[in-house]
């Protein structure tokens, strides 16, 4: 598996985590909602650097 497709399926995860943080934040009064959001920030944000990257053939 390619550095490519292993960033996409990782922004793709990220990106669910996200609906899952708003949807806790808009319905919910959860502490939660905050951290999903935490967490979402923080996969979306490797995901992008793992497209990003250079290769280092």
């Amino acid at each position: 598996m390619d550095k490519r497709k292993i960033g996409l399926i990782v922004l793709a995860a990220g990106a669910v985590i996200l609906l899952v943080a708003l949807l806790l934040l808009f319905n919910t009064n959860s502490p939660w909602a905050l951290i999903t959001l935490g967490l979402s920030i923080i996969v979306n944000t490797t995901g992008l650097s793992i497209l990003i990257a250079k290769r280092s053939d």
